[in-house]
């Protein structure tokens, strides 16, 4: 058997879409030239064939993503093989197991919002340190109260909803996201402040192809994700110093996810 694989002359294509992605397409026929039948499998493994996140050999920004496989109709025992160049970074994050192969950054998602939550006091004051935003001290955090009887009132907090989205092949392992899931950045992470980003899992979808797309799910939080609690006494009632006009309560900052991490494993 001797199979052979030739690309086809003037198959080569460019696109432009509306969104400003370039995408490529390239074809070959691929036949026994001893006129023996070829499997997909040989087909798709013969000299000369693309691999998967392989560089398009024109444009160096275009990697091969997804092909195409079907049996002329005119011509017994030949494939027509299509394959498919979009373009993608080619940063990759280590996730552990057999060595993957990096297809890249497929999208990177930010949806802005509001939560809505608990507050006794506007505009406190926010711990200055790394130390004290992970672990807040026991001290009343300033502000206006606003407050009334002890009970909260309601606050929109800026929030957002972010996702980085991955597609490579190979076995993925997730361990190195199981064991950050609930951390904040310790550093900087794409413009956020440090502490203000929490990771808060991820999903991974393989195709019957082998490729795998990770999705990386994210939560940036205005207040770095610190949260009022009001001091209470032994009944579990607000504690309420009714001595002064107006009265007092004393409100203090807890941070509900104190550990952090460099996030060294994400792809950006």
């Amino acid at each position: 058997m001797s199979i052979v694989s030739s690309e086809l002359a003037g198959s080569s294509q460019l696109t432009l879409d509306t969104s400003g992605k370039y995408t490529a397409k390239r074809s070959w026929i691929v036949y026994d030239e001893d006129g023996g039948p070829v499997n997909p499998t040989e087909a798709m493994a013969a000299d000369g064939m693309p691999a998967l996140g392989d560089q398009h050999p024109e444009l160096e920004t275009l990697f091969a993503g997804g092909w195409s496989l079907q049996l002329q109709e005119d011509r017994a025992d030949t494939w027509q093989v299509d394959w498919n160049y979009t373009s993608y970074s080619t940063t990759y994050p280590d996730l552990g197991g057999d060595e993957p192969i990096p297809l890249g950054i497929d999208g990177f998602n930010m949806s802005v919002a509001v939560t809505i939550i608990d507050i006794w006091k506007s505009e406190p004051s926010i711990p200055s340190t790394a130390a004290t935003i992970n672990n807040p001290a026991r001290t009343d955090i300033g502000g206006t109260l606003v407050g009334e009887g002890g009970y909260p009132v309601s606050m929109s907090l800026p929030t957002a909803d972010i996702s980085v989205r991955v597609l490579t092949s190979g076995f993925i392992s997730g361990g190195d996201a199981m064991a950050n899931v609930g951390k904040r950045n310790t550093g900087t992470w794409q413009g956020f402040a440090a502490g203000s980003v929490l990771f808060t899992g991820m999903n991974v979808d393989q195709s019957r192809d082998g490729i795998n797309n990770i999705e990386y799910r994210l939560a940036w939080d205005y207040w770095y994700h610190l949260r009022q609690a009001p001091e209470r006494d032994a009944d579990g009632k607000v504690t309420v110093d009714a001595s002064g006009d107006p009265p007092q309560i004393n409100v203090f900052f807890k941070q509900p996810f104190p550990e952090t991490s460099s996030f060294g494993f994400l792809p950006i």
